[in-house]
C-alpha cells in the first residue's frame, strides 16, 4: 500500500514538472507587455534604412502601414540576442507622412508610430582639421533637395540645433594641371571662412592625389545619394585611378593652409529639422 503511495506521489510530481516546462516553452509566463517607449521616426527618401529596435514583448511582430506609397516597412525577427528580439527596416518611397502599427501577435499589444520621409542626404564627420568654422568633431550634412540645403553640426549643439545652415553646390575648375573637382560652401560667414551674419560662399578643393587622398568610393556616394553627375564634372580615368576601398572626403581651400579630413558617417540628422 505505501509503494503504491509513494508511486502516486511521484508521477504527480512528475506531471507537475511536465506541466510548468509546457507554460515555460510557451512563454506565458515570461513575455513582457509589448511598447516601443517612442511614437516617432524619420528615414531618408529612397536610401535611407531606419531601423526601429523592439527590445520586450514576444518579438513576434506583425506591421501595417497607413499608406504604402510612402513607406516600405520589413521586420526582422534576431533569435538568440539578449536584449533585441528583432528590428523594423523602413525605406522611404516618396516623401511624406505616414502611420505605421505594429502588433504584437502573442501578447495582442498593439504601438502606432508616426513616420516621416524626408529629403535624401549624406552626412561628413571631420575627424580633423585646422579651418575656423569646419573643425574637428564637426558634422556637415548635405542635403539632396532643390535648394540643396547644408548644415553644420558641431559635438557641443543641441540636437535639433545647427550652428549655422547654408547651400553647397559641386563644381569643376580649369586649375594648372587640368580640372579638378571642388565643393562650394555658401553660409553666414566672414572673408576667412569663420562663422558670422553675412552669408557668403567659399570654395574648398577635392583633393584626389595623396595619402589621404578623396576616394573614389566617396565620389560613388556622392553620385548616389545627391545626384552628382560626375561624369559631366571629372574625366573618367581620374575617377578610375583611385583607390575604391575609402569613404574619406579631403577639402584644401586655395591659397590658405586649410585642410579638412572627413569621413563618411551614418550619424542621422537629427529629427525634426528637414521637411
Amino acid at each position: 500500500m505505501k509503494t503504491r503511495c509513494l508511486l502516486g506521489a511521484l508521477l504527480l510530481s512528475v506531471c507537475s514538472l511536465a506541466g510548468c516546462s509546457d507554460d515555460d516553452n510557451n512563454g506565458s509566463g515570461s513575455v513582457t507587455p509589448f511598447d516601443l517607449g517612442k511614437t516617432y521616426y524619420e528615414t531618408r527618401l529612397a536610401r535611407g534604412d531606419t531601423q526601429i529596435y523592439i527590445t520586450n514583448g514576444s518579438g513576434d511582430v506583425s506591421l501595417t502601414i497607413a499608406d504604402e506609397n510612402v513607406l516600405q516597412a520589413t521586420y526582422e525577427e534576431i533569435l538568440g540576442a539578449d536584449e533585441v528580439k528583432g528590428a523594423v527596416h523602413l525605406v522611404g518611397k516618396r516623401k511624406g507622412t505616414t502611420a505605421l502599427t505594429l502588433t504584437d501577435n502573442v501578447t495582442g499589444d498593439k504601438e502606432t508610430v508616426e513616420v516621416k520621409v524626408t529629403d535624401c542626404y549624406i552626412a561628413y564627420e571631420i575627424i580633423a582639421s585646422n579651418h575656423p568654422a569646419l573643425q574637428q568633431d564637426m558634422t556637415l550634412y548635405l542635403v539632396n533637395n532643390e535648394a540643396r540645403d547644408c548644415y553644420f553640426y558641431s559635438e557641443d549643439q543641441p540636437d535639433s540645433t545647427p550652428a549655422a545652415t547654408g547651400t553647397y553646390e559641386f563644381l569643376v575648375k580649369q586649375t594648372e594641371e587640368g580640372t579638378a573637382p571642388y565643393l562650394r560652401l555658401s553660409y553666414p560667414s566672414s572673408a576667412d571662412g569663420s562663422f558670422a551674419e553675412s552669408v557668403s560662399g567659399h570654395d574648398f578643393r577635392i583633393e584626389m592625389q595623396g595619402a589621404d587622398a578623396t576616394s573614389s568610393a566617396s565620389l560613388t556616394i556622392i553620385e548616389t545619394y545627391l545626384g552628382v553627375d560626375w561624369e559631366a564634372l571629372i574625366a573618367d580615368a581620374q575617377a578610375k585611378s583611385l583607390p575604391p576601398a575609402r569613404y574619406t572626403l579631403l577639402l584644401t581651400v586655395p591659397d590658405t593652409d586649410y585642410v579638412i579630413t572627413s569621413i563618411l558617417s551614418t550619424v542621422a540628422m537629427p529629427e525634426n529639422v528637414l521637411d
